[in-house]
């Protein structure tokens, strides 16, 4: 899953404060039966055909910047 470039979910997943937010989100939404960790890393092209999952992927990563934020500050 990507917003910028292809896969990029999946190499921001790499980063600590990345990985412990989108843990934050997966608890969220888990419950509704999605599995964002397994969206965000696992996904092929046709995985976002479904609206769901690319809002969900998309809001996800989006989300998760003001993390950034907070570190470089």
């Amino acid at each position: 899953m990507g917003t910028q470039w292809p896969r990029m979910g999946r190499d921001l997943m790499t980063l600590d404060c990345f990985r412990e937010s989108i843990a934050r989100l997966d608890a969220v939404v888990r419950p509704y039966g999605v599995d964002l960790v397994h969206l965000l890393t696992q996904s092929n092209e046709d995985t976002f055909t479904d609206t769901i999952s690319s809002f969900v992927g998309v809001v996800s990563v989006q989300v998760s910047f003001p993390v950034f934020r907070s570190i470089l500050n």
